[in-house]
């Protein structure tokens, strides 16, 4: 994880821009791989069987055959194994990442997926406060690494439905700080319920009970290098219901 300090930050575009004082906290360096989600999925008391690659894993593939990835707590799925754009799959028993994607961003979770692996770890995901503030820093930064428009060299887009890369395949495009992917590659889930700006954290949009939808930030691989995909406080994205998961959406964790 990679430290962001506290401060007081710029948020929202534009026109609906604010101010805001953050406690510092820690975020993820890159996106959540296949890998990584795998061993959650070892974790959990489920017992796979047979082999699939990813897009494959049915119900008939857990035991007992009736029993679903939930989380308990949201009565959603954790995430589409049967979706054609899922790159985990079962092999000998286990979930493992569809070879060769082992470190590609892991996609089709939902955001109760998503709040459940990071429990795991002993984190929680970030507030869409606490990312906006990573990629844009104390100096509000129209993009992650700047204020140059964004290229391929800076960001993971352009590219076709379901083709992603490597975490971290974007070097140039780093913050300051460090962070990895905060534009292009996969949209990431945030904790935060999609109300209107300004950001009030006691208003009730970081209730986890809420069924509303769930903001998603940072653009994704498929958009073409237009800056208003990529900017740094772009809220717009695809689905955000909680209960789905998306080709295009993955995320990251956050903790303190």
């Amino acid at each position: 994880m990679v430290r962001i300090p506290g401060g007081v930050y710029r948020i929202g575009a534009p026109a609906e821009e604010h101010a805001l004082e953050l406690k510092g906290f820690r975020i993820d360096r890159t996106e959540v791989t296949n890998a990584q989600f795998a061993e959650f999925l070892n974790a959990l008391p489920l017992k796979p069987s047979g082999n699939a690659q990813g897009g494959k894993v049915r119900a008939a593939n857990f035991a007992p055959p009736d029993r679903p990835l939930f989380l308990e707590t949201y009565n959603y799925p954790i995430i589409g194994l049967d979706d054609d754009e899922a790159r985990i799959g079962v092999r000998e028993g286990r979930f493992a990442a569809d070879a060769g994607l082992e470190n590609h961003p892991v996609a089709e979770v939902t955001w109760a997926g998503a709040l459940a692996y990071c429990r795991w770890r002993s984190a929680r995901l970030p507030t869409e406060a606490e990312w906006e503030a990573a990629a844009r820093g104390t100096q509000g930064r129209r993009y992650p690494w700047g204020d140059a428009a964004p290229t391929p060299e800076l960001a993971v887009i352009g590219q076709p439905s379901g083709v992603t890369l490597p975490v971290g395949s974007r070097p140039k495009g780093a913050t300051p700080e460090g962070l990895l992917d905060m534009a292009g590659s996969l949209a990431e889930w945030t904790s935060t319920l999609y109300r209107p700006y300004p950001y009030h954290r006691d208003d009730g949009r970081e209730d986890p009970a809420d069924p509303g939808e769930r903001v998603t930030r940072g653009g994704d691989y498929v958009f073409q290098p237009g800056p208003e995909h990529l900017l740094a406080w772009q809220r717009a994205g695809f689905s955000r219901r909680p209960s789905s998961g998306h080709r295009h959406i993955g995320f990251r964790c956050a903790a303190g």
